[in-house]
Formats: structure tokens, C-alpha cells, sequence
């Protein structure tokens, strides 16, 4: 059973309004691919008049495209319901903008009416003369070859040639602007009659086939009433005529019809088939004045005319629009190729106009282009196209570097030492135990926190990083257990050694590993982080240069002959004078750099000389005083003299400590706390603390004073031998001296001025790399990533700034743990060791079998 007919009709209404969707959507999304390089948008909307004739048709849409696809401009297709003569009219009003094809005829007045006040501007024409007038077909003439000439019209025999295929009635389809109704053409059912017909004076038998009354508006009808030409004019459609003239073409009647060329003429009747009644020549005498309505005086002939290209001033104020216009030109073989492609399209003037260009391509209508709008480096905010991703990539990917490498860490720090605070926080605390003096060293110690890289290690194999970690730590053998009289006083074989040091004393790093271990765990880590955000900064500076460089090309592709003077020509000439000024600029700072590290270097190894010197100092000391008690094993003051040696013993160790107060971190710039840490571990009385606390700005010297007060009160009581004193007196005061040195040589640096002078120089060649490096090796490409360069970068960063950072740690002394460090424990110990054993050199046991002392709480060795 079939559907009801309102459900058919509402099936077919929803089918055409869905194929009417979908050829709208087609053509307004369709775009005539003319191969044309992206360029920026005019920003402009300009109103293209396009009329329902076929060549009007074609022509504005050629224009149209030409300014949309190519010249970039937003352009709207004006479609007016007026006739042809108010196109002027609808130029001044802002109606729109430009009309590529003006037939001249009936328009004279108009034209110089509108021009003459500026209201339009004439831009030239086409290469070609325009047509138009009454013709018929040839066999027509070959037939009556007199009906050529318009007096020959006049004659009753063709007219009533003529009357044979007369239309009774025209069309109201052919007058949508109402002229027939109008008193000037006084039409009856849409077709005009001369003066002569209407008053019967002859009988208009004959007619002439019109189509559009607006078209050539009033000029047809004149040469008819003004020739006295017994001829009506019907106004049929556009279909009509053309169907009038094939059938009179096939059936070879008789027809007259108002023709024009350039036309797409009729579909199977071929153009020589048109023959142009002959009126007489203007220069004959005839009236040649062309006026818009049939009660005009023109009799003359249609001459041949350009057919113009017309202007708003708006349009012409817009350089590229006006440039187009001015040589925008078709001719004859043009025409007539459109018209073939329009047939070709079925009727669709954009396809024919897109198909023509590709077909001539720029070689035609590349002379009539002038791009002048520039492309811009920032076409739209933010800029996301070309180049800016990649900028924006390694803008994040160097902030998260930065944020990650500098930030967080300190933000780790800041919150574990809010987390982890601790009784030392009270400056009333005092360490009571070992593990105090542990604790409280790791605390001072704990300004630089030992990296990642450094403890995973230390967890693999420890030997690679025991010097750092233990620096790190704050880990001293020589301040790990307490020193006891009685022990030190005990026959040999039954007194305990000190401590082995948390260390050696340096690390030489031989093998590759090695040396790749000390780079991870060493501050050059840090300098390889830098360069890498260095590196991914110069690659933002690349982007944004191939971006320009780009842009640079783009404006080429519009228009090679355009002058291109913005600021990014400007910026690319700055950059290579950048890169000229970088090459000339960077040996200030390789002079500087080298200058500064071999100063830094020879002071660094001047520390460890002066370290050295300190510990055989003390060794002379104590080799003096070991050598000049002589009764240590006797009966009755042999006791004593050992327990005077323990006192040596203490100052000895303690002023060996001392001299590191204020230069190693874990040792601290506290003088309460030091001396706490000293009465603690035994190496100074209670007494002797208090003593000292009155003398805190010089607790070394004064220690070192005790030394000789201790040596003079032992020559008194006749312990010390007096041949002594002269080497003793001599050592004490080289060993006060190198300890002054040694506590100097923090203040012994390079001129700041020179050192201040040569950071801001590296700098300086390192902003200039940043923005002149990428262009001296950037090759000649626009594209925005390119890998050689931005390693060549990251290697540059590092010479330079790694060199300042290689200065920068040696001048923090041999005690920085990130730096090439060495451990005072080992010193301390190795001189602790070295007393223990000259002081008890010389005791005797009254045993014969050494007997061995252990204690099981203590990881202590032996003394044998």
C-alpha cells in the first residue's frame, strides 16, 4: 500500500531542502586552489557586482576569485535588484564596491554624473569593443540581402517577413524593474510599440525579440521610433529568446532579436549566424545622443564601445584592489573561452571562472597581482602556527628544567628543615654524648645537601664518593669517641689506637668511570643541567629566528618585487651583527677565565700547603716535647710525666682541630660550640673551656700560648730538658704562624674587581651566543628545530660557563663538598695517631707478656 500524498510531500519537501543544504554548504566551502603560498588576510570586505547576464556573470567572478583567493580579500558577491543603470547609484551608496564589466550604451549621462563628482571612478576597460543592436540571422540575408540596412524595414514586404513568428504577448518574468509600466515605455502585455503603431499612423507587423527592457535601457527603442521603423519590441526572457532564435535557426524563418556580443550566444547557433541591422553612422549627421528611456532622440548606430571597469573610491583606496583594477583586462579569445567553459559547467560562471585561471595560470593574470600586504611574524594572538610551537616547547621544556633544577630542590630543603628541627635549634642545648657531637656536626655540614647522584652511589660502592659524602655528612673518626687519661697512660698493648678517619684524604679518580662518577656527583653536574636549559633557550631563539626567516620567504612568495621594510628585516641584520660582535667579543673572557684559573689553581694547591705545613708543625711539637721527657717509666714521677704528656697530648690535637674553625663546615663558626664539642670528646676540662670562653676571638693563638706556658712550667719543675727550649720556642711560633696563614687564606682571594669584572664579561659573550649562536649556525631553512646547533650551544655554555663554575669552586677552598674536596679527619687522625705513638714511644711494661685491652662498645684496633 503506498504512502498517503501529504507524506509523499513532505518526503520530497525534506529531499530538496536537504540537497539545497548540501550544494550550499558544497559552494561556500568550495575554493578555486590557485596554488597561491599562504598569505595573511586583507582584514578588508569588498562588494564584487555580479549581474544576471552570462559575461557579467564570468567576469566578476574571474575579479572575485582573483581578490579572495589571491589578493586575500573578504569578498561578498552583490547581486542588486535594480536594472543596470542605478549600478552607479549603488557604487556611491556603498552598495558595493566594484563592477568589472559597464556596457556603455544608455549610460553616457549616468556615467559622467557620477564620475565627475567622485561618487565612482572609471579604471580603465577591457581589451575588446562591445556590441550591441539589432540583428537577424544570415539566411535571412542571404534571402533578402536588402533587409541589412534599417530603410529597407520600412517596406511592407519584410514586414510582413518579419511577422511570421511574432510573439502575441510578452513575459512578466522580463521586467522584474517595471518599466513597461512606466509612461515612457507604455507596454501592452510586455511589448513596446513605437509612437507610430500606437497612434496608427502604420501597422507594426514586424517584431523585435528583447529579452530584459533594463538591458541597453531604452537605446533599442529609440532607433526603432527614431528611424521611423514600423517594428514592436517584445520582452521575453533570457530561455525564451534563446529557444525563439534556435527554432527560427532550424526551421530558417525570419526573426529579428536585440543581440550583443560578448554573449554566450545560443546553444547550437553558431555566432557568424548573427547579422547587425546597419543604421547610419554618427558622423553622418544622425542624432548619437543615448538616453535611458524610449522617448530619447538617439537614431544613429551602436557603435562598438569598451566595456569599462567601474570603482567605488572605497575600492580604490585599498592599494592591491585598486592595482588589480587598473589592469584587470580580458579580450575577445578570453570571452569566448569562458563562454565555452561555461557551457562546459552547465551553466556554473565560478567553475568556468576557477577552471580558466588554472587553465592560464599566473602568466595571464599574475601581472594584474600586487600583493602588498605584508605576511606578519604574529599573525593572530597568541600565535600558534609556523614556528611558535616549537618556541613554546622549549619555552616549557626550559622552565621545567629551571623550576625542577633550582625551585624544587630548595623548596625540598626548606621544608625538610622545617620538618627536621632539632634540639640544636636551643641555643641552650650542649651536646652531652657522642652521638650529640655526630648530630650536630651533621647539622652544620648540612648546607649542601649531597645530590641524588651522590647518595645512589654512595649505596653501590662508596669508595667512589667516601671523601664528598663524608664531607656531606659531617662524619669526623677523629671527633667519634672520647679521650681518656688512663688510657692513654696505660703500658703499651693495653691503650686503644684512635679511630681510623671517615676517609682518605683525597680521591684521584684514574679510570674512566671514576672520572665519570666524580662528573655526576661533582658541581659540573650542575653546570650540564645550565647548559642544557641554556641550550633549550638558544632553541626558542631558533624557532623565533626560522619563524622570521620564514615569514621573510612568505612575503617573497607574495610579491618578489615588494620591498619588504618591517622590523624582522631589521632584527636579522641586528642578529648577524650580534654574531660579528660575539666572534670579536668572546677573547676578553678566555683571557679572564685563564687568567682566573691558573690564580684559583695555585691557590687551591697553596691551601693543601699550607695544611700540610700545620700537621709538621704539630708533628715537630710534639717530636720536641716526646724527646725531652725522659722518666716516664719512673716509679715515682713516671706517672705523672705521662699524664703531663696526655695533657700535651690534648692541646696538641685540640689546636690541630682548632686550626680548622670557620673553614670546615662541620666544625661550625660557633666558639661555644666548638669548645663543647672539644670538652666533650675530652680534648679540653671543663676549666679549660670556661678559661677560653673569656679569649673567643683568638682561641687557636691562645691555645698555642698554653703550649709555651705548659713548657716553661715543665722546665721549672725539671721534666723538659732546657737545651729544648731554643727548638721548642722556634716551632711553636712557625706552627702559630702557618695556623694565622692557614686561617688568612680565606681572605687571600683574587680582587673582586677583577673576578666581578670578569663574570659580567662571560656573561655578557653568553647573552650574545644565546641570540647570535643560533644565527651563525643556523642553516638557511626554515625549519624551526635543528639538532647540530643546538648542541653546538649547549657545549659553547659549557666551556665558558663550566670554567667560571670550576673557578668559582676553587675558590671555595678545598673544604666545598661539591667541589675537588679533601677530608681534615684524615689530617686530624693521621696527627692524633702520630702524637699517640711518639708520646708512648718511650713507655716500658713492667710485664712480659703484652697483654691486650679490648672494649666491645668501641670499633677501635689495637695499639699493636
Amino acid at each position: 500500500m503506498g504512502l498517503p500524498w501529504p507524506s509523499l510531500l513532505s518526503l520530497n519537501v525534506i529531499q530538496f531542502l536537504f540537497l539545497l543544504a548540501l550544494v550550499t554548504f558544497a559552494r561556500t566551502d568550495a575554493k578555486c586552489d590557485l596554488e597561491v603560498p599562504p598569505r595573511p588576510k586583507q582584514q578588508e570586505t569588498l562588494k564584487v557586482m555580479k549581474r544576471d547576464w552570462v559575461s557579467h556573470e564570468l567576469v566578476s567572478e574571474v575579479a572575485a576569485i582573483l581578490l579572495e583567493d589571491v589578493l586575500m580579500y573578504d569578498v561578498v558577491r552583490h547581486q542588486p535588484e535594480s536594472g543596470p543603470l542605478d549600478d552607479l547609484k549603488a557604487l556611491s551608496l556603498d552598495r558595493a564596491d566594484a563592477n568589472f564589466e559597464v556596457w556603455q550604451g544608455g549610460k553616457e549621462k549616468e556615467l559622467h554624473k557620477w564620475v565627475d563628482n567622485g561618487h565612482a571612478r572609471i579604471t580603465g576597460g577591457h581589451s575588446m569593443l562591445a556590441e550591441d543592436g539589432i540583428y537577424t540571422l544570415r539566411h535571412t540575408i542571404e534571402r533578402f540581402p536588402e533587409a541589412e540596412f534599417y530603410q529597407y524595414l520600412q517596406s511592407p514586404q519584410l514586414q510582413w517577413v518579419f511577422a511570421s513568428s511574432s510573439f502575441q504577448k510578452g513575459e512578466a518574468e522580463s521586467d522584474p524593474s517595471h518599466l513597461c509600466a512606466s509612461p515612457a515605455w507604455n507596454c501592452t502585455d510586455f511589448i513596446w510599440q513605437p509612437p507610430l503603431c500606437r497612434n496608427g499612423t502604420m501597422r507594426c507587423l514586424g517584431q523585435v525579440l528583447h529579452d530584459y527592457p533594463h538591458y541597453s535601457q531604452g537605446v533599442i527603442e529609440q532607433q526603432i521610433a527614431n528611424n521611423g521603423l514600423p517594428l514592436s519590441t517584445v520582452y521575453l526572457t533570457r530561455l525564451s529568446k534563446q529557444i525563439a532564435i534556435w527554432n527560427a535557426w532550424a526551421s530558417k524563418k525570419d526573426i529579428l532579436v536585440k543581440h550583443h556580443y560578448p554573449s554566450e550566444g545560443v546553444d547550437g547557433v553558431p555566432r557568424s549566424a548573427f547579422v547587425p541591422i546597419q543604421f547610419s553612422p554618427k558622423r553622418y549627421g544622425c542624432n548619437a545622443t543615448e538616453t535611458a528611456t524610449p522617448e530619447g532622440g538617439f537614431s544613429c548606430r551602436l557603435e562598438a564601445k569598451r566595456l569599462l571597469k567601474v570603482a567605488s573610491p572605497r575600492f580604490m583606496d585599498s592599494g592591491d584592489a585598486r592595482y588589480f583594477a587598473e589592469r584587470f583586462s580580458l579580450n575577445s579569445d578570453d570571452y569566448d573561452r569562458l563562454f565555452d567553459l561555461w557551457r562546459h559547467y552547465d551553466g556554473d560562471a565560478y567553475s568556468a571562472a576557477c577552471s580558466w585561471l588554472k587553465e592560464k595560470g599566473s602568466l595571464k593574470w599574475g601581472s594584474w597581482i600586487r600583493f602588498s600586504k605584508q605576511v606578519r611574524f604574529i599573525r593572530e594572538f597568541p600565535p600558534v602556527d609556523g614556528c611558535f610551537p616549537t618556541f613554546y616547547f622549549f619555552m616549557i621544556s626550559a622552565l621545567t628544567v629551571a623550576f625542577v633544577h633550582q625551585v624544587l630542590p630548595s623548596c625540598f630543603r626548606a621544608c625538610k628543615g622545617w620538618c627536621t628541627r632539632s634540639k640544636s635549634d636551643n641555643p641552650n642545648w650542649e651536646p652531652t654524648d657522642l652521638s650529640d657531637i655526630q648530630r650536630r656536626m651533621n647539622d652544620r655540614a648540612n648546607y649542601t645537601l649531597p645530590d641524588f647522584t651522590s647518595k645512589l652511589v654512595a649505596c653501590r660502592s662508596s669508595s667512589f664518593v667516601e671523601v664528598k659524602m663524608a664531607l656531606l655528612r659531617g662524619s669526623m673518626g677523629f671527633m667519634s669517641f672520647f679521650r681518656d687519661e688512663e688510657d692513654f697512660c696505660y703500658d703499651p698493648g693495653k691503650a686503644m689506637l684512635p679511630p681510623r678517619a671517615s676517609s682518605c684524604f683525597r680521591q684521584y679518580f684514574q679510570t674512566s668511570l671514576q672520572v665519570l662518577v666524580y662528573i655526576l656527583t661533582s658541581g659540573l653536574a650542575h653546570i650540564a643541567v645550565s647548559a642544557l636549559i641554556f641550550a633549550l633557550a638558544t632553541g626558542m631563539v631558533g624557532a623565533l629566528l626560522a619563524e622570521v626567516r620564514a615569514t621573510m620567504e612568505k612575503n617573497k612568495q607574495v610579491d618578489p618585487l615588494l620591498q619588504v621594510e618591517d622590523w624582522y628585516t631589521t632584527w636579522l641584520s641586528k642578529m648577524q651583527t650580534i654574531t660579528v660582535l660575539m666572534d670579536d667579543f668572546k677573547f676578553l673572557p678566555t683571557f679572564f677565565i685563564t687568567y682566573m684559573i691558573g690564580q684559583d689553581v695555585s691557590r687551591w694547591l697553596q691551601w693543601l700547603q699550607i695544611m700540610f705545613k700545620v700537621q709538621g708543625r704539630l708533628h715537630d711539637v710534639a717530636l720536641v716535647v716526646a724527646s725531652s721527657y725522659r722518666k716516664v717509666n719512673d716509679p715515682t714521677i713516671g706517672k705523672e710525666q705521662r699524664q703531663m704528656l696526655f695533657k700535651w697530648y690534648r692541646y696538641i690535637n685540640a689546636i690541630h682541630y682548632m686550626g680548622y674553625f670557620k673553614l670546615a663546615p662541620s666544625i661550625g663558626t660557633s666558639a661555644e660550640g666548638v669548645l663543647q664539642d672539644l670538652r666533650t670528646v675530652g680534648l679540653l676540662r671543663d676549666a679549660e673551656c670556661q678559661q677560653l670562653q673569656f679569649a673567643t676571638a683568638k682561641l687557636r693563638d691562645t691555645l698555642v700560648s698554653w703550649l709555651g706556658q705548659l713548657w716553661h712550667e715543665e722546665l721549672e719543675r725539671g721534666w723538659v730538658q732546657s737545651l729544648d727550649s731554643d727548638v721548642f720556642m722556634r716551632k711553636i711560633c712557625e706552627l702559630r704562624g702557618v695556623l694565622a696563614q692557614l686561617s688568612d687564606m680565606q681572605d687571600m682571594q683574587i680582587s673582586q674587581m677583577v673576578r666581578v669584572m670578569m663574570v659580567v664579561v662571560t656573561n655578557i659573550l653568553l647573552g650574545l651566543a644565546l641570540i647570535g649562536y643560533p644565527t651563525k649556525m643556523y642553516e638557511q631553512t626554515t625549519e624551526c628545530f635543528q639538532f647540530w646547533p643546538l648542541v653546538a650551544s649547549y657545549l659553547y655554555f659549557i666551556c665558558y660557563r663550566g670554567m667560571l663554575h670550576v673557578m668559582f669552586i676553587l675558590d671555595k677552598g678545598p673544604f666545598y663538598a661539591k667541589g675537588d674536596c679533601v677530608n681534615i679527619d684524615a689530617l686530624l687522625v693521621s696527627t692524633e695517631r702520630f702524637v699517640f705513638h711518639v708520646f708512648r714511644t718511650s713507655f716500658r711494661s713492667s710485664e712480659k707478656q703484652l697483654q691486650f685491652a679490648l672494649k666491645t662498645d668501641l670499633p677501635f684496633e689495637s695499639e699493636v
